[in-house]
């Protein structure tokens, strides 16, 4: 059985068994650390494993399907396949974004520092990517036991403890995430 990073296995005893789980983002570390834990869970049945990019060399696991979070059409079309290989999900999470990339994405030290490009970025991956798995997974969601949709966020997009300032993009993209995620619940 896996376990995770503080050792402790995952068990999602609340959600019964037998569950099929969806992580966007699952190439990433975090993602792909939640992916593996997943998978190492008794109770869950399948996970399907959502990203841009195609399957990592030697990876062995799961079930891998593409994701691209600033292409609609490929939301709907990933939606699509997972409806098609398990029916219905259980537990879908987003764990996708970007802090920098680059010399053209980076934290902003400074609001002199602000780029419209940036910011475009920025909201494309960490709101607008998400709200649109939202739009078209959580059709999928069970409507006859417990289900869940969770996308990753970050403490920086608190608008309450933003203390330290800077970090605009990262910080307003995330915070719109956080809005997202209240209102869709």
């Amino acid at each position: 059985m896996s376990a995770n990073e503080i050792g402790t296995p995952l068990k999602l005893t609340s959600f019964g068994d037998a569950l099929n789980v969806a992580v966007i983002g699952a190439a990433g570390g975090i993602g792909a650390a939640l992916a593996r834990d997943l998978e190492g869970c008794a109770a869950v049945s399948k996970v399907l494993r959502f990203s841009r990019s195609r399957r990592p060399a030697g990876d062995r696991s799961g079930v891998w399907l593409h994701l691209d979070l600033e292409n609609e059409t490929s939301i709907a079309d990933a939606a699509a396949a997972a409806r098609a290989l398990v029916g219905e999900l259980h537990l879908v999470i987003v764990a996708t974004g970007i802090l920098h990339r680059g010399a053209q994405l980076q934290p902003e030290k400074t609001w002199r520092s602000l780029s419209p490009a940036a910011m475009e970025e920025a909201f494309r991956l960490n709101a607008t990517g998400p709200a649109l798995v939202a739009k078209h997974f959580l059709p999928l969601l069970a409507s006859t036991r417990k289900s869940a949709f969770a996308a990753l966020s970050a403490r920086v997009g608190s608008i309450g403890d933003n203390h330290l300032g800077g970090w605009y993009a990262y910080r307003a993209s995330k915070a719109a995430l956080n809005m997202l995620i209240r209102t869709l619940s």
